[in-house]
């Protein structure tokens, strides 16, 4: 929320809805949030209706990023939602600059869920980091309606196809399939990287800071409350995570803390996302670590 205010004077404000966080979940979650999934899927729905044919298209990130930490949607939420588009005509576009590239052990996300949307964007992994790098990728329903119509897309960026970039997210790729990153970052494959996290992860839960812990892949986040049976927050202004992730870094550890899951500005946690070369020992070690800070925030 606060990330997003200090735009809202230069930029049009659009619908927003819903996403099923079943940590905090409105609804009924006995049958594993599949209820709850397509109930929140009904929001855009109604979002559509109620736009009299001016949504041009739905943005959303398959498992959410930083604003809200490695929340995973209950399956059939993402099929509906993708039904929804396809009944009404408008655009479905995939945000996956974070959950790209093999993150969540998939070359994309969308992928756990096969979901394909009409439109999707990578970034982040497609160079690793070593150059800046972003693509737009487009199924053939969209480039058709460009190809038939004007014919170009006029749309231009200083950099566009930089040769440096463009040879390091090539590099990329190669390492990453000659290393089998993907499948290294996937949490199902009891022998990868993904899963080792993930059970190294799970064991913070006995903290009685820690509220919930939640990923796929080698994207995870740690959610902190000052009271695990109400799930209340810690205060605003204590900042929390921002301390945790002070006393992981002392201690060798980096960590992403953010606040505002609770409500756009209460409610602190962690991202973790480690390379997919991360060894099991490193991993012991850094959630060691990322406990001792925990419990010295929280002492």
């Amino acid at each position: 929320k606060r990330r997003r205010e200090i735009y809202l004077p230069m930029v049009r404000e659009f619908e927003h809805i819903g996403i099923p966080y079943c940590y905090r979940c409105a609804h009924d979650c006995t049958d594993g949030c599949r209820n709850c999934g397509l109930r929140y899927a009904a929001e855009l729905e109604r979002a559509i209706e109620a736009a009299n044919g001016s949504a041009a298209a739905f943005i959303f990130e398959p498992v959410s990023g930083a604003t809200l930490g490695a929340v995973v949607p209950p399956d059939g939420y993402l099929q509906k939602i993708a039904e929804i588009c396809r009944q009404h005509g408008v655009l479905l576009i995939a945000d996956e600059v974070m959950t790209g590239m093999g993150r969540t052990g998939r070359n994309f996300a969308v992928e756990h869920w096969g979901v394909a949307p009409d439109i999707l964007i990578s970034a982040k992994g497609l160079s690793s980091g070593y150059a800046p790098l972003g693509a737009v990728i487009a199924n053939k329903k969209v480039v058709d309606a460009v190809a038939n119509g004007s014919g170009a897309f006029l749309h231009g960026f200083t950099y566009n196809s930089h040769p440096v970039s463009v040879a390091a997210g090539h590099a990329v790729f190669a390492y990453m399939r000659k290393r089998n990153l993907i499948q290294a970052a996937d949490s199902t494959r009891t022998d990868s990287a993904g899963h080792t996290l993930a059970r190294n992860l799970e064991t913070l839960s006995d903290l009685n800071s820690v509220g919930d812990v939640r990923g796929i892949g080698l994207l995870w986040g740690v959610e902190f409350v000052a009271d695990k049976k109400s799930k209340q927050p810690f205060p605003e202004g204590m900042n929390f995570a921002a301390s945790v992730a002070s006393a992981a870094a002392e201690r060798g550890v980096l960590v992403y803390p953010m606040q505002g899951c609770v409500d756009g500005n209460s409610g602190d946690h962690l991202l973790i996302a480690p390379p997919a070369v991360i060894t099991p020992e490193e991993i012991a070690w850094a959630v060691q670590h990322l406990r001792e800070a925990v419990q010295e925030v929280n002492a």
